[in-house]
C-alpha cells in the first residue's frame, strides 16, 4: 500500500500549485499523479487480487473523473468522453470476434501435441543459455513471418521456461523486434499502406536491423548472467 501516500502527496501538491498560474508546474503534477495510478496497477493483485490489467481498466474511468473533478473540468470531460466512447465503440465487435477467435487458437494449440514437441526442443537448450536464447529468436523470427502476434508467441512460450531477468531480456527483445520486419505487424502494415509497397518488402529490409536488436539483447542477457547470475 506504498502507493497511497504518493496518490496523497500528488493531490495536495496539485492543491497547492492551484495558486502558482505556471503551466509546466500543473502538468509536472498531473504526470505525476499519473504515473502513481499506472505503477499502482503492478501491485493490484497482491493488494485487490485482481490483475493488474483489471484494476486498471475499471480504475482508469474513475481517476480521469476524479481529475476532472479536482481542477473543475467535469462538464468538458463528460461532453468527451461521450463523444470518444460513441466514436470508438462502433467496431469494437470485430476486435471482440478477433480476440476470441485468438483465445481459442491459443488454447487448443496449448492442449494439443505440438506443445509438448515445442516444449522438449527448448528443453534440449536450456543446457547451455546460449543455444536457449537463440532458439527463443528463432521461434519468435520464424512465427511471426506466419502470422503469429508476440503476445500468442509469449503466451504459449511462457510455460515452458523458467522465469529469470536475462530470460525476460531476450523475450522483450525478440519480441519487440517483430514490429521491425513482420508482415502481418500494424506497423509494417500502416507503413507498407502509406507507402503503397509490399509488407513483405518493406520487413525484408528490416530484417538486419531486427536480427542486430535480438542479437544485442542476447548479449545483454548473457552479460547479466555472467555478472549476476553466474
Amino acid at each position: 500500500m506504498w502507493w497511497v501516500p504518493v496518490y496523497t502527496a500528488a493531490v495536495a501538491l496539485y492543491m497547492v500549485v492551484q495558486f502558482v498560474e505556471t503551466a509546466p508546474v500543473h502538468d509536472a503534477m498531473g504526470t505525476a499523479a499519473l504515473s502513481a495510478f499506472i505503477v499502482s496497477t503492478f501491485f493490484a493483485r497482491g493488494v485487490y487480487q485482481v490483475s493488474g490489467a483489471l484494476f486498471f481498466a475499471f480504475g482508469v474511468g474513475l481517476f480521469c473523473f476524479g481529475w476532472a473533478l479536482l481542477v473543475r473540468r467535469v462538464k468538458r470531460y463528460a461532453v468527451m468522453a461521450l463523444c470518444h466512447w460513441k466514436e470508438r465503440t462502433e467496431g469494437l465487435g470485430n476486435y471482440f470476434f478477433m480476440f476470441l477467435g485468438a483465445g481459442l487458437f491459443v488454447e487448443m494449440l496449448a492442449r494439443s501435441p505440438l506443445l509438448a514437441g515445442l516444449g522438449g526442443w527448448f528443453r534440449v537448450g536450456a543446457e547451455h543459455s546460449v543455444w536457449l536464447y537463440g532458439m527463443i529468436a528463432v521461434y519468435f523470427f520464424a512465427t511471426s513471418f506466419v502470422g503469429f502476434h508476440p503476445l500468442v508467441n509469449l503466451t504459449l512460450l511462457m510455460p515452458l521456461l523458467v522465469p529469470a531477468v536475462p530470460l525476460s531480456i531476450v523475450l522483450v527483445c525478440c519480441s519487440l523486434a517483430t514490429v521491425m520486419y513482420s508482415p502481418y505487424n500494424i506497423s509494417v502494415s500502416l507503413l507498407a499502406e502509406e507507402l503503397g509497397d509490399n509488407p513483405y518488402r518493406i520487413g525484408r529490409r528490416n530484417v538486419p536491423f531486427a536480427l542486430g536488436y535480438m542479437a544485442g539483447g542476447i548479449g545483454i542477457a548473457l552479460l547479466a548472467e555472467r555478472l549476476f547470475f553466474g
